[in-house]
């Protein structure tokens, strides 16, 4: 995605993950020659690298998820004959236009300004889970601890838009 400034804000994935296996790396090859000065400082890098090799584990699975959903629209596109053709009949008629199953994304937005509220965007839901994603995201926004109590909403001020792709 581009911002209004012409900013690229998509995260990149492949290099987030090159990022953290480079620093798992290092860390490793400091446990390879017991390089820490003091018991406190291994216990610290131990930890570390706990926590790298866990988000690099959680990032290879969110990369795996997008190729594949790449890789869904890609082969539909070609589908069509014609990857230009098939790509510009995506961009403006929709996943209508493609002969494969829709997914959708299901977020909540708040009713007055249109805000997303973070962390309740599902994406990757099948058709029939529409309606019971939609009822389990308003839920969780009106739950003990949500984004209604923080905000003093009550569920009337938020609505879900749910989205073809």
């Amino acid at each position: 995605m581009i911002d209004n400034l012409g900013v690229h804000t998509d995260r990149d994935l492949n290099t987030e993950l090159d990022a953290l296996t480079r620093q798992i790396n290092a860390l490793t090859g400091q446990f390879a020659i017991d390089l820490f000065h003091s018991p406190e400082a291994k216990w610290n890098a131990q930890a570390e690298l706990t926590n790298c090799q866990v988000r690099a584990q959680l990032l290879a699975e969110e990369l795996a998820a997008e190729t594949a959903e790449q890789d869904r629209l890609t082969d539909a596109i070609r589908t069509v004959g014609d990857p230009t053709l098939g790509f510009i009949a995506y961009v403006l008629l929709g996943p209508a236009a493609l002969p494969v199953q829709p997914l959708y994304e299901v977020r909540v937005i708040e009713r007055d300004g249109g805000y997303t509220v973070p962390s309740l965007v599902r994406r990757r839901v099948t058709a029939e889970d529409v309606a019971e994603t939609q009822r389990e995201l308003l839920n969780a926004v009106v739950a003990r601890g949500g984004h209604a109590e923080l905000w003093g909403h009550t569920i009337r001020d938020y609505r879900t838009q749910v989205t073809a792709y």
